[in-house]
């Protein structure tokens, strides 16, 4: 398990990536790949995509954790607000369909524009590491990312620890002493982005609890809301999510909300 895995490799071998990033959102999960992927020939950096929404103590732990281990940071940031994009889309996002729009503004656009000044060649791709995780009961419904190597456009992504378990993670952070992020042990999550479009309103209160600054930043936004006379003005109202809301757009980039999704029929 302290190898990165020979299908992978040999995915790389096959795709030929110019460069060879980690994408490390602040989770324990990506920090395991990350620190995996700093050990192949072509590793070139990390990439942490700051949503503008999240817990600036996860970003500290990101950037102190690649200066840590020498890694070479890119912090990726979105040139969209996400209190004017709740403003303008008429309230907060809430189910699959209003998902995908956070996710192209504040993750997938940015990416690719990082992606662009990388490129040396209009041909070149560019190796994306990540820490995606799959339980066998998972495999069919995110079919589509749960492979080891998979070719997207200039995009290769690279899935090192796919079978891995709870017990397979916490072992390697323990041998290779790799710092916890407490974000992630307080709110089991990572919380680099609190879109709340797949989020349960409930979570809105431990945000609060533990990171009373980008709780009361939601709230913030919601009172702004109300006194626009906005109808979804509230953060994280799964209740009136629908299975006709639209297909939730499977990406490496939000893999945790995705897992963790389930339709309101």
């Amino acid at each position: 398990m302290n190898e990165f895995p020979a299908e992978c490799q040999d995915g790389i071998v096959e795709h030929s990536p110019s460069a060879i990033y980690a994408m490390f959102s602040g989770g324990h999960d990506s920090l395991c790949s990350t620190h995996l992927a700093s050990t192949l020939p072509g590793f070139t950096g990390v990439i942490h995509v700051n949503t503008g929404i999240g817990i600036e103590e996860t970003r500290q732990y990101v950037r102190d954790t690649c200066e840590r281990f020498g890694w070479p940071l890119h912090e990726v940031t979105s040139d969209s607000v996400y209190e004017d994009l709740v403003i303008e889309r008429g309230g907060f996002p809430s189910g699959p369909a209003s998902h995908n729009s956070m996710l192209y503004y504040l993750k997938e656009k940015p990416l690719r524009a990082f992606i662009q000044t990388v490129k040396t060649h209009r041909h070149d791709r560019i190796g994306l590491v990540t820490g995606i995780r799959v339980a066998e009961s998972q495999r069919r419904a995110m079919a589509k990312m749960a492979v080891p190597v998979k070719r997207d456009g200039v995009k290769v992504w690279i899935n090192p620890i796919l079978d891995w378990n709870d017990r397979d993670k916490n072992a390697y952070m323990a041998a290779h002493e790799l710092p916890r992020n407490q974000v992630t042990d307080l709110l089991h999550r990572s919380g680099e982005c609190l879109c709340g479009a797949l989020a349960r309103r409930e979570e809105l209160q431990e945000i609060l609890d533990w990171y009373p600054e980008a709780g009361q930043r939601i709230i913030d936004l919601e009172n702004r809301c109300l006194a626009e006379g906005i109808d979804d003005r509230f953060w994280a109202m799964r209740s009136n999510t629908s299975a006709r809301q639209g297909q939730l757009f499977e990406s490496p980039l939000c893999v945790g909300c995705a897992q963790g999704y389930e339709v309101i029929e």
